[in-house]
């Protein structure tokens, strides 16, 4: 045994294509990676979701007319926005706009009450809730007790496949609160995606130890409390985990699933 091992015996264990550690992690965000991949493998999946595909190419063009859609709404760089979504592919969109934009994600539970939303806006000082439809009237309820400025919905068939959005707009929308009115002065998703199409990526760096996330501790022994996370911990995390995996898949064929929700660490952080 190495004298490394001999102080951390675990080491022992690790799989032989393992590395003992990483020695230098790059000076990069998730916003590069991600450019650089609509840029080498833009035909590539990035995202299944109920049959349909999203490639990287279109992450990173939705998510560029995303973050000047925030810009032009009023979002500046360390501001806050909220996700009360479950996982699809809003939640990547957004979450890459936001960062674009300069923003820091607050990723909430959709399953949360009024006064636990309400609670997690006000403490994070969240300007802009993006939401799935059936979740808007939680946060109108509560939006005039917080700082929250503005509110963007967005419904669970604007990424399903063709007939598939058929059959839920007919059979499901209506029924289980899908379909809603938006007041005055609130967005929908895809007519922001629209109207800013032909935007370019908002002209600010992302770097490395700028605040990304707010996500929420599990609140056993009181509240639960916000806690940050930055950009380069989601670098270090990814290439930690794809170290630990690598010899257990094979790169750019195959598909993992996440049933883990994303407004969680395990999988916002870890995916």
């Amino acid at each position: 045994m190495t004298a490394g091992m001999s102080t951390k015996p675990w080491l022992a264990h690790y799989d032989s294509d393992v590395p003992q550690t990483i020695a230098c992690y790059p000076g990069k965000t998730l916003v590069d990676y991600l450019a650089e991949l609509a840029r080498e493998r833009a035909d590539n999946p990035v995202i299944l979701f109920k049959g349909s595909t999203m490639t990287y190419r279109r992450l990173e063009a939705e998510s560029n007319a995303f973050a000047a859609a925030l810009v032009a709404m009023g979002v500046h760089p360390g501001d806050r926005v909220a996700l009360l979504l479950p996982n699809c592919p809003q939640f990547m969109v957004a979450e890459f706009g936001i960062w674009k934009a300069g923003g820091i994600v607050v990723a909430l539970n959709p399953t949360y009450s009024e006064r636990e939303i309400e609670t997690a806006l006000d403490s994070t000082r969240a300007s802009t809730v993006v939401t799935l439809t059936p979740f808007y009237k939680r946060v109108k309820n509560v939006q005039g007790r917080t700082q929250v400025r503005s509110v963007v919905a967005t419904s669970i068939k604007e990424y399903l496949p063709p007939a598939l959005r058929v059959l839920f707009t007919l059979f499901k929308e209506k029924k289980d609160g899908h379909r809603i009115s938006l007041s005055h002065g609130d967005f929908r998703f895809q007519d922001l995606l629209r109207r800013q199409r032909a935007s370019a990526r908002p002209a600010l760096t992302v770097k490395p130890d700028d605040r990304a996330v707010i996500l929420s501790s599990g609140g056993t022994t009181g509240t639960p409390k916000g806690v940050v996370g930055l950009h380069r911990h989601y670098v270090a995390a990814g290439l930690q985990i794809y170290e630990w995996t690598k010899s257990a898949k094979e790169r750019w064929l195959d598909v993992i699933m996440v049933p883990l929700p994303l407004f969680h660490v395990y999988a916002n952080l870890g995916l």
